[in-house]
C-alpha cells in the first residue's frame, strides 16, 4: 500500500514536471522581444516623419504586444494609446467582405449572381455593349471597373451618399471583361456595401456595427460617429518636410471600401478572429476563390474578400493589406504557419506602415526576410514641391527685377515700340502658345504621374506642399509670358544699344583697374 503510494507522488511528480515543461515551452514558444520591437518602429516612424503610430501583436492566439507611440494630438499634447482610434483605409475591405461571406452563409446573397440583382439597372459597358458583373468580381477586383473610379466619389456626408457613388457606375465603361483579370478598384467594395444595405433594408453603418458586436468589437464604428468622436488621433499630411494637421473632406459614399474607425486594441482581438479556423478563414483561402493572381505583388499573390493572399506549394504563406486615407495609413499582415499577426495604424498616409509591419515579423520570427526600403511616394512628392517651389520662387524674383529694370528703359525713351511686322506677330504668337502649352502641362503630368486622376483629388490626398507649388508654378509662367508677349511689341533703340554698350566698356575698365 505504501509503495502504491510512493508511486503515486513519483508520478505525480514528473507530471506535474512534464507540465511544467510543457508549459515553459508553450510560452517560450510565444515569447517575443518587445524592445527589439519598440526600436523597430521607432526608427521607421522617424524616418518616415509619422506623428503617432499604434501597434499590436498577435501570436498563438494570445495578444503579446500592444502599444503607442508618438502623439495624436500636438496642442494638447495627448499621447496615442491602445484606446486611440485611427481610420484604417482600405483595410476596412475585410469587414465589409465579411458581411456578404455572413448574408451568403443566411441565403441572401448567391456569389455567383448577378450585381443586377441587387441593385437593379446596374449594367457597365465593354466596348459599348452591358455587361453582367458577379458579386465575386466585385470580391476578387475583376470586375473590370477601374482604378480612375475613385475619382467618381465625391465628398458628401449625406445619408444617401453610398447610393449617389454607386449610381455613378451604373453605365461606366468598363476597362477590360468582367473576370478576365485583376485591377484594383476601391469603389467595388462600396458597391458591395451598397448590396448590403439593399439586401438587409439598413444603412451600411447601421447593419455593420451589429456585425461589430457580434465580432465582440464594442467600439468598432464605420463611419462618422467614430471619427467625429474624441478619441480619434488627429490626422496629419506633410507639407514642406514636416507632418500638419490636415482636416480631410468627408466621403461617406466611400464608407464601405474606407473609412472603419479602430484601436490597436480591437484590431488585435480582429486579428485574433482571422487566426482562427473558421467560416471566415475557409472562405477567404478556399482554392475555387483564388483564381486570377495580381501581377503587381507577385506571381504566387491573389486577391479576395478584402485581403492580398500568398500562396506557394499549396499553403497559405500570408495574408495582407494595407489602408490609406489622406490623413491616415495601416497595414495588418497574417501569418498562418506562424500563428502570428500584425496590425499597425498610423495618423499620417504612409507607406512605411508596410515595412513597420514586416519588420516586426522578421524580429518575432527571428528571420531575415528581405524587406524593400520604402520609397514613400509622399516624401518625394514633397520632397520635389518644396525644391520647385524654391526655384519658381527665386526665379519669380529675378522675373520682376527684370522686369523693373526696362520699364526704368521705357521711361527713359532707350525702349520703343516695334514696327508691327509678320516677325513681330510670330514671335508674340508663340508666347501665346508656350502660356497655353504651360496651363496644359498639369494635365499631362497628372496622366503620366498619378494615373489621370483629377488634381481636385490629388490635392486631397497628396502633400499639401502641392498645393503651394500649383500657385508658384501658375503665378510663375503666366506672368513669365504676358511679360514676354508685351516686350515682343518692343525694340531697343540704337541710342539705347549704344548706351548698353558704353555701359559695358565702363564696367570693364572699372574691373581692370
Amino acid at each position: 500500500m505504501r509503495m502504491n503510494q510512493h508511486v503515486v507522488c513519483i508520478s505525480f511528480v514528473l507530471a506535474a514536471l512534464w507540465f511544467g515543461m510543457f508549459a515553459y515551452q508553450a510560452n517560450a514558444n510565444v515569447a517575443i522581444a518587445p524592445k527589439a520591437i519598440d526600436q523597430v518602429i521607432k526608427e521607421q516612424m522617424e524616418l518616415a516623419q509619422i506623428p503617432g503610430m499604434s501597434v499590436v501583436v498577435v501570436k498563438k492566439g494570445q495578444v503579446l504586444y500592444q502599444k503607442g507611440f508618438g502623439y495624436g494630438d500636438r496642442e494638447k499634447k495627448k499621447s496615442i494609446t491602445k484606446n486611440t482610434f485611427f481610420e484604417i483605409g482600405s483595410t476596412s475591405k475585410a469587414f465589409t467582405a465579411l458581411a456578404i461571406a455572413y448574408l451568403k452563409e443566411q441565403g441572401k446573397i448567391d456569389l455567383k449572381e448577378p450585381v443586377s440583382s441587387y441593385i437593379p439597372g446596374f449594367s457597365p459597358t465593354f466596348h459599348g455593349k452591358p455587361q453582367q458583373i458577379t458579386v465575386e468580381q466585385l470580391m476578387h477586383h475583376t470586375s473590370g471597373i477601374p482604378f480612375q473610379s475613385i475619382a467618381l466619389i465625391q465628398p458628401d456626408d449625406a445619408k444617401d451618399a453610398l447610393k449617389k457613388t454607386v449610381q455613378q457606375l451604373k453605365t461606366t465603361e468598363l476597362h477590360r471583361k468582367p473576370g478576365r483579370s485583376f485591377e484594383y478598384a476601391t469603389i467595388n467594395y462600396d458597391v458591395l456595401g451598397f448590396i448590403i444595405e439593399n439586401v438587409t433594408g439598413q444603412s451600411y453603418e447601421t447593419y455593420m456595427k451589429g456585425l461589430f458586436q457580434r465580432l465582440q468589437l464594442d467600439q468598432t464604428e464605420a463611419g462618422l460617429t467614430r471619427i467625429k468622436h474624441g478619441d480619434m488621433s488627429e490626422g496629419f499630411k506633410l507639407q514642406f518636410l514636416a507632418p500638419h494637421v490636415y482636416h480631410a473632406p468627408v466621403y461617406r459614399g466611400n464608407t464601405p471600401a474606407g473609412y472603419i474607425a479602430m484601436n490597436s486594441q480591437e484590431v488585435g482581438t480582429w486579428l485574433q478572429y482571422q487566426l482562427i479556423d473558421s467560416m471566415w478563414s475557409r472562405f477567404v483561402i478556399h482554392p475555387d476563390h483564388l483564381t486570377v493572381n495580381v501581377p503587381d505583388e507577385g506571381k504566387h499573390v491573389y486577391y479576395n474578400a478584402g485581403w492580398y493572399i500568398e500562396k506557394r506549394d499549396k499553403q497559405v504563406k500570408s495574408l495582407f493589406h494595407a489602408g490609406s486615407n489622406p490623413n491616415y495609413s495601416s497595414f495588418f499582415l497574417i501569418q498562418p504557419e506562424a500563428g502570428v499577426a500584425i496590425g499597425v495604424l498610423a495618423n499620417m498616409n504612409s507607406s512605411y506602415t508596410e515595412q513597420t509591419a514586416r519588420l516586426i515579423a522578421n524580429t518575432i520570427n527571428g528571420t531575415n526576410d528581405q524587406v524593400e526600403a520604402s520609397i514613400d511616394p509622399f516624401q518625394l512628392i514633397d520632397q520635389l514641391s518644396l525644391a520647385v517651389t524654391c526655384l519658381l520662387i527665386l526665379l519669380q524674383i529675378i522675373s520682376i527685377l527684370r522686369f523693373i529694370k526696362w520699364r526704368n528703359r521705357v521711361k527713359r525713351g532707350v525702349v520703343m515700340k516695334r514696327v508691327m511686322t509678320l516677325g513681330v506677330w510670330m514671335k508674340c504668337l508663340g508666347w501665346v502658345l508656350l502660356l497655353i502649352c504651360v496651363l496644359s502641362m498639369p494635365m499631362i503630368l497628372s496622366q503620366v504621374a498619378f494615373n489621370g486622376l483629377p488634381w481636385k483629388m490629388i490635392f486631397v490626398w497628396g502633400p499639401s506642399s502641392l498645393i503651394e507649388l500649383a500657385i508658384s508654378y501658375y503665378l510663375f509662367f503666366v506672368w513669365f509670358c504676358t511679360i514676354g508677349f508685351i516686350k515682343g511689341f518692343t525694340m531697343t533703340t540704337t541710342a539705347g544699344r549704344r548706351g548698353q554698350k558704353d555701359d559695358h566698356q565702363t564696367d570693364i575698365g572699372h574691373s581692370s583697374l
